[in-house]
């Protein structure tokens, strides 16, 4: 401070602290208290509480989250293995209500019927509603599904015994 002066709001506090430090004595009471503790000799003082640094709280936030991942994995197999229990028993439970295997849903040979059907614009055969009543030429196409699911055309006969064989034009209609 001898080398430089400082600021002169700065210098009037020193002053002040200075002489504030100047007036201060020791009170008589604070002696009587030092020589109490002088004569006395050492005093149990209780521990200062630990200090626990965060290493710590995160090591022990970290081995919480791993008890909680452990246990919701074990609840998550557990849930899992009763899952697939309970599904084994619904099945088995399925099981002997549904019917015996040599009794098929369908039928064991074939199944054939009648559609009938019209020319179309593009000149090939159509399905058309048995009940309406347009002017063009009817067929009955009979149709043969078999148990497989193969769908075969046996024959494509006129619905109208009197109409001539062959299409509107004498020849057979093309079947797609």
């Amino acid at each position: 401070m001898d080398t430089q002066d400082p600021h002169p709001h700065l210098a009037h506090l020193l002053k002040q602290y200075a002489r504030d430090l100047a007036q201060g004595a020791p009170s008589p009471d604070l002696d009587a208290r030092i020589g109490r503790l002088v004569a006395g000799g050492r005093q149990t003082v209780a521990p200062a509480p630990l200090n626990r640094s965060p290493v710590v709280r995160y090591a022990a936030a970290a081995a919480f989250a791993g008890l909680a991942i452990g246990a919701g994995v074990l609840l998550g197999m557990r849930l899992e293995h009763t899952r697939a229990t309970l599904a084994t028993a619904q099945a088995r439970a399925h099981d002997t209500f549904w019917p015996p295997a040599d009794l098929a849903m369908w039928p064991s040979d074939s199944v054939s019927f009648k559609i009938p059907a019209e020319y179309s614009a593009q000149g090939t055969l159509v399905a058309v509603d048995p009940d309406s009543k347009h002017g063009s030429t009817r067929y009955w196409i009979d149709v043969v599904v078999s148990n497989d699911g193969t769908f075969r055309i046996e024959q494509v006969v006129p619905a109208d015994p009197a109409q001539k064989k062959g299409g509107h034009d004498g020849a057979a209609p093309p079947i797609r």
